[in-house]
Formats: structure tokens, C-alpha cells, sequence
């Protein structure tokens, strides 16, 4: 019998010990047990179907026998304390039981029940008590509103819904916080060949989250890669917490996010706000943490599958070997989208191909059409194939194949199988096999990939290639952040007083005492002062209003370029003050600032802004006040490294008006990237009290970088 501890603080701080033993039971018990109940027989029978080894208890008020098996009348009549509980019971009585549960010494439980934490006020109220309950006894609940989990490996199937039994095992880990997905999903998975270790739905998440689960997979030594099915990300700091302990183990995790339709939580008044949503703040940090991010379940699999296999490609260059014109125009379609390069093949590639018997009248190209010959000798394909596997311009091989549906495909390709199967799991390089068309995965199939050890065949070329590219992205991001090393720690800075009320050229002096390149300003109060500021600087100016209640100058007539005179400079003085005070009434006007014109130049927007799950975020885009229209952007966590930062702006479409576009002076990324980095660190110097710090524009013309304008708001007190 376990002996029941209380272990509060373990329980609030979940650790992967504490989680595996309830992924992990020798005993289960079903609570609630009923031979009318559909929750009650699935939940019995995938159990028995998936192999569980363990004593197997039901507890039916009654005492009636369930499912062919004697029951317990009461959870106290149990004769031992198993190591799980799977609760089919209603809301009304989980109190009752969770207590009677503690008194027999049970410490993990599952409860199917709905009308919880989802279900309004009083639900919510329901499972913050199961909760505290289960805390002070040191037990742990996964869900409420969820179907459980199987563990393929340990033969645990505590999953009380239809599915697929014995779940084709693997080494894909899988979380999901919906159940009913999980109906789908892990029955889509055996179809695509591809096996699970474990997969756990955690419903409510009232104590363990699909986080949770991604952390526990990646110490399980059966779990390759890990995917998950996310509607929402409660802590960003676990999530990014888990994805660096995974890219360590060298386990990519892959994850469906639903809702990229959601809004933005947060008002940001400064176009950087235009730039920061909630959905494209995951976006960054995925593509950050080195997280691979898909559109649809199917890509999940797809990708978990390939990269289960093949690991993380080394190289982008892809040689494709098929038998029809049209897979390869859909081939090389694909390729274009997703990146990759299809190289010619090298000259001795070609002789070598006709020598193999490819007609003289066939084009060799990548990818490579085989032509009708295939029907005149089968094995021009795997000929092809080697000869495709010999050429060094290429790094891997897809080549048109899948496992076998039947034993009549075995008996069509007795010619070219045992030479195929070589050269699929003994090349120097990896060799792919993808159908033409979404192809599942037959029984036969699976049993005979399992026998002949067929590596995983992708079940199309419209999965899989896009599947490819994403194991590239992966192998490169972990190694650029394998690169990258630790960031310095900013100084802290204090909020200087009355920062709240800062104009423009009040944050813009702050900024140049905290090593930013900033141009000067002067703040006028009438014309003749304004006129005075400029013959000091020399001309040309520009003038801008100085408030700190208007962000969007040019909205309200509050800018005026290139100005030769004095007279001109009056002229644009008294104009924007005019303007101003009748589209923006109720700002407080500090006076006119007064500033060098500098030459034209590549304007960039860097603003870093608080996100309220995931803190500060830079957004670096090109336009100053067009980034809303152009929509050429980056984005990324702070703190972020100059090397990051150089890689989001070579991300940008404009990247070329940067380096040398029709003659113009290149810049130095790198110069730029430690420019932006100066600024982000300030930005989190400032800590907590910052909501948003914006430079728009930091203009940049060959390797002058200089910020023009600023704005930092701070939280409201």
C-alpha cells in the first residue's frame, strides 16, 4: 500500500517525478464503474486492449459486476490503495470522493467530469476546492474535463474514449489540452505510420498542464520528438522554460496553436502596437526558442513523423527522384514554397543515369521524371535513386515510395524492394520516401515496415516536403542558438522623476546618456526662439511638436521638414501650433522642437513593447510612420542578442535597402544590430515600470545610425 504524504509545495511547482507516477500506475481503480456507461466501457476496455499488466479495480455503488468483473461497492472496500483512479463519476460527488480517495491513501487521480472550471462561477469555485483539497493531501488531478492519457510503453490505456487499441507505439510524445482532439489525433497518427510513447489530455488543466506534460516528455527516454496541441499558453515562462531543457535533450517540440483569429489583450498606443498581437508574440517565441510551429494536425504529424525518423537534416539541398512529370512540378512547387534548393545534378550524374539505361530522349533534371521506361525495366528507379544518392550536390534524397499496403504491392516491386529497403536504411545520406497522394498506412503496412525496419515514409509530397524544411529550420535554429551564448545583464535604471510627463527631446536626452545615438533637439516657446535654435544648429531643420500627450505627430499637422530659413522656420512654427491646438484640443503642449534635417535615409521602427504574458518584445520593421502599410516586421522577446537581431533584420523583405540596393552605401548589420541591442537593453534596465519604449524613426544611411524620434510611456500607477 503507497503511504499518502503531503507534498504542497512539490504539487504547486509540479515536477516530472511527480507527474510520471501517475502516467506511470501498477494498480488503477475505475470509480464509478457501470455496464450501461459508455465512459465505463471504454475506459475498461482500452485498459484490457492496451495491455495493462496491473490489478485492475472498479468501484460501482452497488457492487454489481461491471464489465464481466466483480466490483467494490465503496472506494474503503478497495484492498489495497491503488496507484491510479480514473473518476466517471458527476460533479455533485468528486468532493466526497477526492476525501474518501485521500483517507484510502490514493495520491493520482483522473477526473472526466465537465462543468468545472470551464462552466462558469460556480464550477470555478468547485475545482478550486478539489484543488486545495488535493493539494493539502498531496494528491494530483489531471484534469477535470479530459479523457486521460495512454502510455504505449507501460501498457497504460487509461483513456475512456473509442480509439485505436493497442495504440501503435513510438517515440512521438504527444499533449493535448482537448480531449476530443486526442480522439482524432492518435488514430490519424497509426494512418501515417507514425507511433506514440505517450499522450496525455489535460482538460482544465486545474493541476497539471499541457506544459506540464511537454516537460515530463522530455526526460522520457521513449520520446523523441514532442508534439502538442495548444489552445492557449497560461505560462510563457514554463513554455520557454521546457523548449530550452528539450533543445538540450536534442527532442524538437512541435506544436499546433489554435487561435491566431484571438485579439490582442493590450492597447499600445505607438504603431508598435500596430506590429505586437498576441498570436504573432508566439509566433516570435517559438521561432526564438526554437520551436517548430504548424498551421493544422496534419502537418503535426507529418513533421513529429519525419523528424521521429530522420533526425534534423544537415542541409538544404534536395535531390528528388520520382516517376511522373506532374509529382515533379508539384515537387519543385513545393520546394519553392518551403525553401529548399533543388540543385542540377552534377554532369556524371547525368552520364551515369543514361548508362543505367534512362533513355537518351529523357531530360535530366531535378526533380528527375524516370519517364515511361519504368515500365520497360522496374529498376531504372532505384538505379536512379543511387545515382541521385552518389552525387554530392545533393545532402538527401526524396525518392516516391511508401510502405506497402498488401502483398500484392509486395509481389509488384520484388524486382526493386530488397534494393530499395538498402537504400533506404543504409545510405551515407537520408533517403525519403513520400507517396504522391495522402496514403494511409494499412495494418499490412505497418506489420511489414515493422519486420523489414522501414524507416517512416511521408504519406505525400504535399506534407512532407513542407515537413523537411521545418526538420532543417530546426537543426540550423539549434545550432545558431547553441552559438549564440549567454547575453550581458543590463545595468538597472531608475525611473527618473517625472518621466511620465516626458516630451520627445526629454526621452530622446535620456536615451543619448544611455549610449543611444540620438540627433539633438532643442524645445522652442515662440517663434523667435524656434528661429534662434535653428541658426545655431544651421540649416536645414525640422520642427515637431512637443507633447506628451500626441505620439502620432503627423496626425495633427505637428511636423514640418526641411526648413531653409528663418523665415520658413517661423512660418512652420506658428503653423503647427495652430495646427495642433484644433485637432489636438485637450494636449499639453510643452513648445516646438527644433532639430537638424538629416539627409534621406532607410527609416526603421524599433519599439519594444510589454506584452502582458510574455513581457518585453522588440518589433523591428522598416517605414517609420508606414510600418503599418508596408508590414515588413520582426519580432522577438527581450532579452535578445545582436546576433538574434542581425538575423531579424536579414528576415525583413527590405532587407536589400540595407546592403547596397542600386549602389547605395551598405551598412554594417552587424553595427545595426548593436545599435538595437543598445536599445533593448536600456528597455529592460528600466525593469518593471516600462510599459513601452518606441524609436521611429531610426534612420540609417550606410553605417550613420541615428534614432530621430522617441516615445516612453510607463505603466500606470
Amino acid at each position: 500500500m503507497t503511504t499518502l504524504t503531503s507534498d504542497i509545495d512539490n504539487l504547486q511547482n509540479l515536477d516530472s517525478r511527480r507527474l510520471r507516477e501517475l502516467l506511470e500506475p501498477k494498480s488503477v481503480v475505475i470509480i464509478g464503474a457501470n455496464s450501461n456507461s459508455t465512459w465505463s466501457h471504454f475506459t475498461h476496455s482500452n485498459l484490457i486492449a492496451g495491455g495493462f499488466e496491473g490489478e485492475l479495480y472498479l468501484v460501482n455503488r452497488r457492487g454489481e459486476e461491471c464489465h464481466g468483473q466483480a466490483s467494490f461497492s465503496s472506494i474503503s472496500a478497495l484492498p489495497e490503495a491503488p496507484d491510479l483512479a480514473i473518476v466517471l463519476t458527476g460533479t455533485n460527488s468528486l468532493e466526497t470522493i477526492l476525501e474518501e480517495a485521500r483517507l484510502k491513501g490514493i495520491r493520482n487521480l483522473i477526473l472526466l467530469a465537465s462543468g468545472l472550471g470551464e462552466a462558469g462561477e460556480e464550477g470555478q469555485a468547485l475545482q478550486a476546492r478539489l484543488v486545495e483539497r488535493a493539494r493539502a493531501a498531496g494528491q494530483l488531478i489531471l484534469g477535470p474535463n479530459n479523457l486521460g492519457f495512454i502510455n504505449s510503453h507501460a501498457k497504460v490505456a487509461a483513456f475512456s474514449h473509442m480509439t485505436q487499441m493497442p495504440l501503435v507505439s513510438g517515440s512521438v510524445g504527444v499533449a493535448s489540452q482537448s480531449g476530443a482532439l486526442a480522439i482524432y489525433l492518435l488514430p490519424y497518427m497509426a494512418s501515417r505510420g507514425v507511433g506514440c510513447s505517450i499522450a496525455v489530455t489535460v482538460g482544465n488543466e486545474a493541476m497539471v498542464s499541457a506544459i506540464d506534460v511537454m516537460g515530463v516528455l522530455v526526460e522520457d527516454k521513449n520520446t523523441k520528438v514532442i508534439a502538442a496541441y495548444l489552445e492557449q499558453i497560461s505560462d510563457p515562462a514554463q513554455f520557454l522554460e521546457v523548449a530550452a531543457r528539450a533543445r538540450a535533450a536534442g527532442k524538437p517540440i512541435v506544436i499546433f496553436k489554435a487561435g491566431r483569429g484571438e485579439a490582442s489583450a493590450r492597447v499600445a498606443a505607438a504603431h508598435t502596437g500596430s506590429l505586437v498581437g498576441d498570436d504573432k508574440v508566439i509566433d516570435a517565441a517559438c521561432q526564438q526558442f526554437g520551436v517548430i510551429r504548424v498551421e493544422n494536425i496534419e502537418d503535426l504529424v507529418a513533421t513529429a513523423g519525419i523528424i521521429e525518423s530522420y533526425g534534423a537534416l544537415a542541409g538544404n539541398r534536395m535531390g528528388v527522384v520520382t516517376g511522373s512529370g506532374a509529382m515533379c512540378a508539384l515537387v519543385a512547387d513545393k520546394a519553392e514554397a518551403a525553401g529548399l534548393e533543388l540543385p542540377t545534378p552534377a554532369e556524371s550524374t547525368v552520364q551515369r543515369l543514361h548508362d543505367a539505361g534512362l533513355p537518351s530522349s529523357a531530360t535530366v533534371n531535378n526533380p528527375l521524371d524516370t519517364t515511361g521506361y519504368i515500365s520497360v525495366d522496374p529498376t531504372i528507379l532505384t538505379k536512379a535513386n543511387q545515382c541521385f544518392i552518389d552525387d554530392s550536390n545533393f545532402d538527401f534524397i526524396v525518392v516516391n515510395g511508401s510502405w506497402p499496403a498488401n502483398q500484392a504491392m509486395v509481389d509488384m516491386s520484388r524486382l526493386t524492394g530488397d534494393e530499395l529497403l538498402r537504400q533506404l536504411k543504409s545510405s551515407p545520406k537520408p533517403v525519403i520516401p513520400m507517396s504522391f497522394l495522402p496514403t494511409e498506412v494499412t495494418e499490412f503496412g505497418r506489420q511489414y515496415a515493422a519486420e523489414h525496419g522501414y524507416p517512416h515514409a511521408s504519406d505525400s509530397f504535399d506534407r512532407g516536403i513542407p515537413a523537411v524544411a521545418r526538420s532543417i529550420w530546426w537543426g540550423k535554429r539549434t545550432a545558431e542558438l547553441a552559438n549564440d551564448g549567454e547575453l550581458p545583464v543590463p545595468p538597472r535604471i531608475a525611473k527618473p522623476a517625472g518621466a511620465e510627463k516626458w516630451t520627445e527631446v526629454q526621452a530622446g536626452e535620456f536615451l543619448r546618456e544611455h549610449g543611444v545615438p540620438y540627433v539633438p533637439a532643442v524645445i522652442a516657446t515662440s517663434a523667435q526662439t524656434a528661429v534662434a535654435a535653428a541658426q545655431s544648429m544651421g540649416y536645414p531643420v525640422v520642427l515637431k511638436v512637443a507633447s506628451e500627450d500626441i505620439a502620432h505627430k503627423t496626425d495633427v499637422g505637428g511636423v514640418r521638414l526641411m526648413l531653409q530659413d528663418a523665415e520658413a522656420v517661423s512660418e512652420a512654427y506658428d503653423f503647427i501650433r495652430t495646427s495642433v491646438a484644433k485637432l489636438a484640443p485637450e494636449a499639453r503642449i510643452q513648445g516646438v522642437a527644433v532639430s537638424p534635417m538629416r539627409p534621406a535615409g532607410t527609416e526603421l521602427l524599433v519599439g519594444i513593447v510589454r506584452d502582458p504574458q510574455w513581457g518585453l518584445v522588440l518589433a523591428v520593421g522598416f517605414g517609420g510612420v508606414m510600418v503599418e502599410i508596408l508590414k515588413d516586421s520582426a519580432l522577438r522577446l527581450v532579452p535578445v542578442g545582436p546576433a538574434e537581431i542581425r538575423r531579424m533584420l536579414e528576415s525583413l523583405k527590405g532587407i536589400d535597402l540595407l546592403t547596397g540596393f542600386r549602389g547605395a552605401e551598405a551598412t554594417d548589420l552587424d553595427e545595426l544590430a548593436a545599435a538595437i541591442f543598445k536599445i533593448s537593453q536600456v528597455a529592460v534596465g528600466l525593469g518593471d515600470e516600462l510599459e513601452e519604449l518606441e524609436i521611429n524613426p531610426l534612420r540609417v544611411s550606410g553605417n550613420q545610425i541615428e534614432a530621430l524620434d522617441a516615445l516612453i510611456r510607463w505603466k500606470d500607477r
